[in-house]
């Protein structure tokens, strides 16, 4: 009887957990743990429960805790790995993901999770190896061959992306992911047997809303191919209408945030903690807003031997919330010790992160778009950086957001127009008044005269002049943003004014910038 009621409870604590409802899950096994102390599974359980509301040191704890009495459960030491990632703990995450394999060398997650984690660490080859040994043990494992996928078309081989994902899909047809990635790197035509595909998954009435944003944004993109604009609207609109009721934006909280941060930021609070930067000149700052040529520009620069290309770095904007956020509010009202310290803190380890990415380099890009918040804290931690602004023509820059899916939160702003044409305006305003710290790089300058902007930028960035830097396309770095492949080819025109395609659908908001 006992243990049906055993069986009974965990089933009730599992189906919670599967609907998302995390406190009343973690409620009922706490009280099912005083029962079953010594339950191993219950511990992972929990783990798995405080990992899906982000108490990530709870998590590790309760995992340790069922490896301490299941010393050989490879599921919990997979699960560990997780949690220590989500941390951005890689060094334990890998030694963890390894003690599963050890374990058990056939644990087709462990492969695929150490696949990812190694994507992460800019490990290639070692990313690669292991999601193929996880097709090894599972030939029919549709998720690694979404993960090679990705990877593929992140470095540049579309060849084998397109061989991969389109497995992915033949293997789950309804593995919507695959399909928008797909999309981004299938040049559409009329008659593409792809559009029919998707657009029947779309209508099917059973699928849920998560695959219908997947699919709303890859049918937005493939009639945007084959130039059928008010089509390729109504599924972009779609997709971000749907993805605007999964999110939590408010325009009037981030008006508020860049309201603090000009007031804070003034002459007097940059000369009484002008004593808190570095000398390092390793850093080079690429921010602006998304769809702005951050990742071009740092294609470019990343191609010279010296510099390594970081990517989009949540390194400062996460050491920013550590130290100055409060119940997710920005704070400064605290005593100079503690500002003086945490900005030393802030600096230290951030040099330590890029440092363990960069391998030999001396330079290292950062092009996380939302550090041009953070240009007061870069100009007191680290004087001798480089800051390199991207400007794009503001209507281009916001048609280009609206019609990506992203999976950052720091871009919530992104589906709704008139939110996503409000925030630029804070963006633009707060830009103002940062003007006289960076180095303005306007997007139509570096397509219309393309050698004349890229030597300057080389020069802005103390850089002996490479002519790897004009044939930045042959650069195979590893690029996650929505650009990866656009930034493959030689400078071309197409992407300007491409709102104006748009421009019935948008008239009234586009205003706001006339």
């Amino acid at each position: 009887m006992e243990n049906e009621f055993i069986k009974k409870e965990i089933s009730k604590i599992v189906i919670l957990y599967q609907n998302s409802k995390f406190l009343e899950a973690e409620t009922l096994a706490k009280k099912l743990l005083e029962k079953k102390p010594n339950m191993s599974y219950l511990y992972n359980l929990l783990g798995l429960i405080c990992a899906g509301q982000k108490k990530d040191d709870e998590s590790i704890n309760y995992y340790k805790k069922g490896i301490s009495i299941q010393p050989n459960n490879e599921t919990i030491y997979n699960n560990l790995a997780t949690a220590y990632k989500a941390k951005k703990n890689f060094v334990m995450a890998e030694k963890y993901y390894k003690e599963c394999i050890k374990l058990d060398s056939k644990n087709i997650e462990a492969h695929n999770n150490l696949g990812n984690l190694y994507k992460d660490l800019n490990k290639i080859d070692e990313s690669i190896k292991f999601f193929k040994k996880s097709l090894t043990i599972k030939p029919n494992y549709y998720i690694a061959y979404y993960n090679l996928g990705v990877l593929y078309k992140s470095i540049g081989n579309l060849k084998d992306s397109k061989k991969c994902l389109k497995k992915a899909i033949d293997l789950n047809h309804k593995f919507y992911f695959a399909h928008r990635a797909f999309s981004q790197i299938n040049k559409y035509k009329k008659k593409d047997n792809h559009i029919n595909v998707m657009t029947k998954l779309y209508e099917d009435k059973n699928i849920n809303n998560i695959g219908k944003i997947e699919l709303a944004f890859a049918l937005g993109k493939a009639f945007e191919d084959i130039k059928n604009f008010d089509l390729s609207f109504k599924y972009y609109k779609d997709g971000n209408d749907l993805k605007r009721n999964y999110i939590d934006f408010s325009i009037v909280k981030e008006k508020q945030e860049f309201n603090i941060i000009k007031k804070i930021f003034n002459k007097d609070f940059f000369n009484s903690y002008n004593d808190v930067g570095a000398s390092s000149k390793t850093p080079i700052f690429i921010l602006g807003m998304p769809r702005s040529g951050t990742t071009l520009v740092e294609q470019i620069v990343s191609s010279h031997p010296k510099v390594f290309a970081g990517d989009e770095l949540n390194y400062l904007n996460d050491l920013i919330k550590k130290y100055f956020y409060s119940s997710g509010v920005i704070e400064f009202d605290k005593t100079t010790t503690y500002i003086k310290d945490s900005f030393e803190k802030i600096r230290n380890e951030y040099l330590n992160k890029i440092k363990l990415l960069s391998g030999n380099k001396y330079y290292v890009t950062d092009k996380m778009p939302i550090n041009f918040k953070w240009i007061g804290i870069i100009k007191l931690i680290f004087p001798k950086s480089k800051i390199i602004h991207c400007t794009r023509n503001p209507k281009d820059t916001c048609f280009s957001i609206y019609k990506n899916l992203f999976t950052n939160k720091d871009l919530n702003y992104a589906y709704n127009i008139n939110e996503l044409i409000n925030y630029y305006k804070l963006y633009n305003d707060i830009m103002i008044f940062w003007n006289k710290s960076l180095y303005n790089f306007i997007y139509e300058n570096l397509i219309n005269y393309s050698k004349k902007e890229i030597r300057k930028l080389i020069q802005y960035c103390d850089l002996n002049w490479n002519d790897k830097c004009l044939k930045f396309y042959n650069n195979k770095r590893l690029i996650r943003t929505a650009s990866d492949t656009q930034v493959r080819n030689k400078i071309y025109k197409t992407s300007m004014n491409s709102w104006k395609k748009y421009n019935i659908h948008f008239e009234e908001e586009f205003k706001n910038f006339d």
